[in-house]
């Protein structure tokens, strides 16, 4: 894919590392012409120096030819007109709204129209303040949050003293709002489990649940062997 960035800040900067190491070609814009010309240093992408409100920069860009254009600038009203334009110019293009504030976000969410120009709207604040809140609620887990869900992915260690090592899925008694996703053993090895696959004895279950079923599904988990 061919994507551009809106911005080289601290996010801007880590997505398009991110997108580079995965095979992606980049192309970033940056106003600030001492920021554009570190980050130039450290990406291999195109490093525009200009506004992406600007049609001239985007054409610059080759926003015609690219695949998605991601405004990740700490700018709301930036990042809302930036993406209206690229829009406008490439209505093929999946755009990526950052808004910082939280409030904002809901309505773009909410508003039907407002998805014609703004495919993904995202507000780190607001999964940072999401993550910190059910690290401090819930404490204890590896997890990824999925706030819109209201759900979470989170992975536990199995080990030999887990009381769930060597049991079936089945006899776990999981509460009805989780999934085990995935089973890895020792080795890595990945199983995709059905209710009669037999947890390892050393590894790693993944597992999808409700946030009001993660502490039934802790105590599940990292229960240990009654000693005999």
């Amino acid at each position: 894919m061919y994507i551009i960035i809106m911005g080289a800040g601290r996010i801007g900067t880590l997505v398009a590392r991110m997108l580079e190491n995965a095979g992606h070609d980049v192309a970033i814009i940056e106003m600030n012409k001492e920021r554009a010309k570190e980050i130039s240093e450290h990406i291999t992408g195109l490093v525009i120096e200009g506004d992406a409100t600007d049609q001239k920069v985007l054409e610059e860009a080759n926003i015609k030819k690219a695949d998605a254009f991601a405004a990740l600038t700490g700018r709301d009203d930036a990042n809302i007109l930036a993406c209206i334009l690229a829009k406008h110019i490439n209505p093929n293009l999946m755009t990526i709204l950052r808004i910082t504030d939280p409030n904002k976000k809901q309505v773009f969410e909410e508003v039907k129209e407002l998805k014609t120009y703004f495919d993904i709207v995202v507000s780190p604040e607001d999964i940072a303040a999401n993550y910190i809140f059910r690290t401090l609620v819930t404490p204890g887990f590896d997890r990824v949050l999925l706030p819109r869900e209201g759900a979470e992915i989170i992975q536990f260690q199995i080990t030999e003293d887990s009381a769930i090592a060597g049991k079936p899925v089945r006899e776990l008694g999981l509460p009805k709002d989780s999934l085990i996703i995935a089973i890895y053993d020792e080795k890595g090895n990945l199983v995709i489990p059905s209710g009669d696959t037999v947890l390892p004895t050393k590894g790693q279950v993944v597992i999808f649940a409700k946030s009001s079923a993660l502490q039934d599904v802790k105590k599940i988990m990292e229960a240990k062997k009654k000693e005999e």
